[in-house]
């Protein structure tokens, strides 16, 4: 799972729901998985689906959104910085990568 995260391009998110729909798991899990190991990855590319995050997170999220041009105000992500689950798997798939959420 946390290599689907990986491929999130810069200046785009995807949602808690997005990845699990990917890697076959509930979108808790991924959020679990993202609480324990999601330090090592691009972590403020995943938010949930309304491009929110928790409030001890967004300040250091938007960090690296505005240095990634990712559009957001001061609440969310906007909508069209949304990656769709059809994009993320096509990208997931073109890595040759099994998908599983373990």
């Amino acid at each position: 799972m946390l290599r689907i995260i990986e491929l999130v391009p810069a200046a785009r998110v995807v949602a808690y729901g997005t990845v699990g729909a990917v890697a076959d798991c509930s979108p808790r899990y991924v959020g679990r998985v993202m609480r324990e190991f999601g330090s090592n990855v691009t972590w403020w590319r995943v938010v949930n689906a309304a491009g929110i995050l928790p409030p001890e997170i967004f300040a250091r999220a938007s960090i690296h959104w505005e240095e990634e041009c990712t559009p957001h105000s001061h609440e969310r992500v906007e909508r069209a910085a949304f990656l769709e689950v059809d994009e993320l798997d096509r990208l997931w798939r073109s890595h040759g990568i099994d998908p599983d959420c373990g």
